[in-house]
């Protein structure tokens, strides 16, 4: 069996660091009488919490009662940005299962949960795994995370959606190598990027496309906007000087409220031709239906170069009445699915106009 790189727990709890957990909010009392109960002691609810917890903290402790503390002081797991990358190459189904399933093996030797489902020659592995955040408190560093790789067979090839972060990225990129290494010829991959679009109009011009031609959805409002202006490489006016102060240079705008892109502030920074826009968070019905309005938030990780394209369906405004209601609630696999295939099409078709239109 392959050793752990660490484990199997973070570190041995002192009296300071349960005297610390339990005397924070998100601990009930429920769970600190809980911890008595198991001892057979029993706590008046009047004394008070500090009380309970510095006369807790210096009895025994083992893994239950760390793990019991740490549910209630946990990370909550977020729904994380989606990315895609369209493959082009792979030919061999065989080749693909056997790259999936040694994926599947060295993953759950490093004590991951992985689960493989297939429907025809789409894919989907589906991880549970572990991350260690040593800037957090101690009963919160270790952070159960979920992330899913999704192999969806195109005309050209094949579209691999994934969860947008270093574990899920990492495991997409070794499954790639191995597909490639079997394979006659080499992959061809595209990712959205700008990179080589340097024009901050044309940068600003992507995201404007992707919200108002999304097809068979209408754009409704701009509700938060990202532009941004990088600073000059090796300019000297905004480095610290000996005798003057360094000259002023607003690197990131952040706006929000509605209408965002109808104000006149936000006009005026695109006007400037070197601020461009990085992010923006918007909301879209469909064309052909007067149901739930959809709360979407699309980014480029780099917001200098415009790399590492990503997006996210927050949130869906059901509609109650006829009219849309101000409760947000998640959206449910369908619905993400839906907006996940408009999105991984018409952005790598607005991408291919704007770099015609760099070309020009």
């Amino acid at each position: 069996m392959k050793k752990r790189s660490q484990g199997p727990s973070l570190y041995f709890a002192s009296d300071k660091n349960i005297f610390d957990a339990l005397n924070q909010r998100k601990v009930d009392s429920a769970t600190v009488t809980k911890l008595f109960e198991d001892r057979n002691i029993i706590v008046s609810p009047k004394t008070p919490r500090e009380e309970l917890a510095r006369y807790f903290a210096r009895l025994n402790h083992d893994f239950e009662d760390h793990q019991s503390i740490a549910a209630r002081l946990g990370v909550a797991a977020r729904r994380e940005r989606i990315t895609s990358m369209e493959v082009v190459g792979i030919s061999d189904a065989d080749a693909l299962v056997l790259a999936i399933q040694n994926i599947k093996k060295g993953r759950e030797e490093e004590g991951d949960v992985i689960q493989i489902t297939r429907e025809g020659n789409n894919f989907a592995l589906t991880f549970q795994y572990t991350t260690i955040d040593y800037g957090r408190n101690e009963f919160s560093q270790v952070q159960t995370r979920d992330g899913i790789v999704e192999l969806l067979e195109s005309g050209s090839g094949y579209t691999i959606r994934c969860t947008q972060n270093d574990y899920v990225l990492s495991v997409r990129d070794i499954l790639l190598a191995s597909v490639e290494k079997a394979a006659a010829q080499p992959l061809t991959k595209t990712v959205v990027s700008l990179f080589d679009v340097p024009d901050a109009k044309l940068r600003s011009q992507f995201f404007d496309r992707l919200m108002n031609d999304l097809p068979d959805y209408k754009r409704l409002d701009v509700i938060a906007a990202y532009v941004y202006k990088p600073k000059p490489e090796g300019d000297k006016n905004l480095d610290e000087a000996e005798d003057n102060e360094p000259d002023t240079h607003v690197e990131k705008v952040t706006m929000k409220g509605v209408g965002v892109t109808r104000s006149e502030v936000f006009n005026q920074l695109l006007k400037d031709e070197q601020y461009y826009i990085t992010k923006v968070v918007w909301t879209s019905s469909k064309v052909l239906s007067a149901g739930a309005i959809y709360e979407i938030e699309a980014t480029f990780e780099d917001p200098k170069d415009c790399t590492g394209f990503s997006f996210i369906l927050s949130g869906v405004f059901p509609v109650e009445g006829g009219k849309p209601t101000s409760r947000k609630r998640a959206p449910q696999s369908s619905e993400i699915d839906e907006i996940s295939r408009a999105i991984d099409a018409h952005s790598r078709h607005v991408m291919s106009v704007i770099k015609l239109e760099a070309k020009k």
